[in-house]
């Protein structure tokens, strides 16, 4: 059975390690997503990249931390 609050954390924690390998360490998409797949997760990367783009909790999340990165 799946817990949806496990799955928001989870989702948030995919969110933050994007957020960190790609706007702040500037690795290439391709290159986040694999690390994403591989090391961090172990999900597709295509499912990851959907769930940050598609998922409209997560993208407005994604936005505020590149809205707080432009104002810091």
């Amino acid at each position: 059975m799946r817990n949806p609050e496990l799955k928001e954390a989870r989702d948030r924690a995919i969110v933050d390690k994007f957020y960190e390998l790609y706007d702040v360490k500037r690795l290439r998409m391709d290159d986040v997503l694999q690390e994403l797949s591989q090391k961090y997760f172990y999900l597709d990367k295509k499912y990851i990249y959907s769930r940050i783009y598609y998922n409209k909790e997560n993208l407005a999340y994604y936005n505020k931390l590149l809205k707080q990165a432009k104002s810091n």
